[in-house]
């Protein structure tokens, strides 16, 4: 890395000073992606995520819903912990057969988007994508069932993930209806367990319905509140956003006015602060400062 000037990325983790040398937006936007805070709700859902991963199959598999408010950061977590959990089964597959010459890729998560109104025949497209397998169009859904379920076993899946649950509320009444035995059927056959995640409409209606409201686990994502918490939250973006001099975004004013404008969700603070972030590179300020979050 170019050697910067000793104020410069100072307040900034060693990872994100190397960004410093990128020029423009660019600096932003190829390396977001990358910014993770393993807050205290992510830290939870991973943990129980790890747990469903360790525990056997079974006949009737303990199922969570992660729900809340849109861009509270559902997505964002459990994202990261499928990514990291088939990267380190790809590795340690890749170290046991250097050669890749078994039969069978490992996945051990599945993650899918939920198709709208519960389609089942969409359901199963999304699974074989997920799984390297897609099937033609003209293929039934209860061929497309079978073949999910055999490759599922092949590659020693131990979770799926279905995000955008609140797609299939979309549907009538009888269409919600029969995507519920779908994917109850889907887990007895596999007994593979399910993570479901949508906004808060989702536990309203599993509530309601008893085969969903005895087969889940809950954990709710709320929004932060500007308390400490999200001061710390703030200071620990600070360190992972590639700025030459520090934003000090946990002083109240800055802090207060992020709360305004994100409402406490974490999704809208990436947001505003990515936004923040490229003008304050832009404009030469090199910092984000009050006079930017106004203007967003």
């Amino acid at each position: 890395m170019t050697d910067l000037p000793p104020d410069e990325g100072a307040h900034l983790t060693d990872r994100t000073k190397t960004y410093l040398v990128t020029q423009g937006e660019a600096r932003i936007l190829d390396n977001w992606e990358a910014i993770w805070i393993g807050h205290h709700d992510a830290k939870l859902v991973h943990g129980r995520l790890d747990l469903m991963l360790r525990t056997p199959l079974s006949s009737r598999p303990n199922n969570l819903l992660v729900f809340g408010e849109s861009n509270i950061g559902k997505s964002t977590i459990l994202n990261r912990w499928a990514k990291l959990t088939n990267e380190k089964a790809a590795a340690a597959a890749e170290a046991m057969d250097p050669d890749l010459v078994g039969e069978w890729a490992v996945i051990p998560v599945v993650r899918i988007q939920t198709p709208p109104k519960g389609d089942e025949g969409r359901l199963y497209d999304n699974l074989l994508r997920a799984l390297g397998f897609p099937l033609p169009i003209s293929y039934s859904p209860s061929a497309k069932c079978q073949t999910v379920l055999k490759l599922l076993a092949n590659n020693q899946t131990k979770v799926i993930i279905l995000d955008e649950f609140h797609n299939a509320l979309s549907g009538r009444f009888d269409q919600r209806l029969h995507f519920n035995v779908v994917i109850k059927n889907l887990t007895n056959e596999s007994g593979i367990p399910l993570v479901v995640a949508g906004i808060e409409t989702v536990e309203l209606v599993f509530r309601k319905e008893d085969q969903l409201h005895r087969r889940f686990t809950r954990i709710k994502l709320e929004a932060w509140r500007d308390n400490e918490d999200w001061r710390k939250l703030l200071r620990s973006f600070e360190r992972l956003i590639p700025l030459k001099h520090p934003s000090f975004l946990a002083r109240p004013e800055i802090a207060t006015s992020l709360y305004e404008v994100s409402s406490g969700r974490i999704g809208d603070l990436s947001d505003v602060l990515r936004e923040a972030a490229i003008r304050a590179i832009t404009s030469g300020e090199e910092r984000i400062t009050p006079e930017i979050i106004r203007a967003l």
